[in-house]
C-alpha cells in the first residue's frame, strides 16, 4: 500500500515540477553569422569594480555566431591554477592547452552578448615558495557588442494591392435588374389601356354615326349642250374641276359608307324588327276576324241544310 502512494506522488511529481519550474526559452542571436572579436571587462559579483581575475584572461575574446547561437572563445593565463571555470553553471569547454606556455583555450555558449554574463572559478596559486592562496568567486563578464554586425532583418513580401472594379466592370458583371412589377401596380395600367380604348371607340362611332347621317352626295354634273361649244377657255377648266371635286367627294362618301357596313347593318336589322313588332298587332287581328267570319258561315251553312 506505501509502494502505491509513493509511486503515484512520485508521478504527479513528474508531472507537475516541469510546469511550475522556470522555463527560460532560448532566444535566436541578433547578429549576423561569423567570427568576431569582442573586447569584454572582468567585473566582481557585486557592484561595477574590476575583479583581479582580469589579469589572468586575454581581452578581446573570440565571438562565434552561427545558426543563431553565440560561442565566446577566451584564453586564459596561469592555466595551472584554475581548478575550475563554470559559465552559468555549466563547466566550460576546453579547446586546447599549451603546457609549455602555461595557457589554456576554453569555449563556452553566451544567450545574451548585451547583458552581464554569470561565472564561478577556482583559483589555487601554486609554484610560487611561501605564497599560499586557495579561493573561489563570483564573476561577471561584460562584453562590449558595439562593432559586431546585426544580422539581416527578412524583408516582408510586400501585399498584393487590390484593384477595385470600375463602374464599366461592375455594369458589365452585374446587368442591372428590374424591380419586380407586382399585380397591384399593373392593375392602374391595364385600366387606363382599356379606358382609353372605350373612350377611343365610342369617338370613333360618334364619328361614324356623324358621317352616316350626313345625305349622301349626288353627283350633279350637267352635260353641256354638244351644239353649244363653250364660250371660252376658263368656263371649260371650271367645269372640269367641279366635276373632279364632286368624284372626290364622292369616294369619300363610299369610303365612309364602306369603312362601317357593320353599323349600317346593325341599323337596318334594327329597322325590320321595328317595323315587324309594329306590324304584329294589325296581322293578328285580321287573322281572328278570318276565323270567325269562317265559323261563322259553316253555322249558317248546317242550319239550312237542316
Amino acid at each position: 500500500m506505501k509502494k502505491n502512494i509513493i509511486f503515484l506522488v512520485a508521478m504527479i511529481a513528474t508531472l507537475i515540477l516541469p510546469i511550475l519550474a522556470p522555463q527560460q526559452a532560448a532566444a535566436a542571436s541578433p547578429y549576423a553569422d561569423g567570427e568576431y572579436t569582442v573586447p569584454f571587462n572582468v567585473l566582481k559579483d557585486t557592484g561595477s569594480e574590476t575583479s583581479a581575475t582580469a589579469e589572468y584572461v586575454v581581452s578581446p575574446a573570440k565571438l562565434i555566431v552561427q545558426n543563431g547561437k553565440m560561442h565566446v572563445v577566451m584564453t586564459l593565463n596561469n592555466s595551472s591554477w584554475w581548478q575550475y571555470f563554470k559559465v552559468n553553471g555549466a563547466e566550460v569547454q576546453v579547446v586546447s592547452e599549451d603546457t609549455a606556455n602555461d595557457k589554456r583555450i576554453v569555449k563556452f555558449e553566451v544567450k545574451d552578448l548585451d547583458q552581464l554574463v554569470n561565472a564561478k572559478i577556482h583559483i589555487i596559486v601554486t609554484g610560487i615558495p611561501g605564497f599560499t592562496y586557495d579561493n573561489k568567486y563570483d564573476i561577471r563578464f561584460k562584453f562590449n557588442s558595439s562593432n559586431i554586425p546585426l544580422a539581416p532583418v527578412a524583408e516582408k513580401p510586400e501585399p498584393t494591392p487590390t484593384t477595385k472594379p470600375t463602374e464599366s466592370e461592375k455594369a458589365t458583371a452585374t446587368p442591372p435588374q428590374k424591380p419586380a412589377e407586382t399585380k397591384e401596380e399593373k392593375k392602374p395600367e391595364v385600366t387606363q389601356k382599356v379606358e382609353e380604348k372605350s373612350a377611343a371607340s365610342n369617338s370613333k362611332e360618334e364619328t361614324v354615326s356623324e358621317k352616316a347621317e350626313e345625305p349622301a352626295v349626288e353627283k350633279t354634273i350637267e352635260p353641256v349642250a354638244p351644239t353649244e361649244p363653250a364660250d371660252t377657255e376658263a368656263e371649260v377648266t371650271e367645269a372640269v374641276i367641279n366635276e373632279e371635286s364632286a368624284e372626290e367627294e364622292e369616294l369619300e362618301v363610299e369610303e365612309v359608307s364602306n369603312e362601317q357596313p357593320e353599323v349600317k347593318e346593325e341599323q337596318a336589322v334594327g329597322e325590320v324588327e321595328a317595323d315587324s313588332t309594329s306590324n304584329a298587332g294589325p296581322v293578328w287581328f285580321i287573322i281572328v276576324i278570318v276565323i270567325v267570319l269562317a265559323g261563322g258561315g259553316l253555322l249558317f251553312i248546317r242550319k239550312r241544310k237542316s
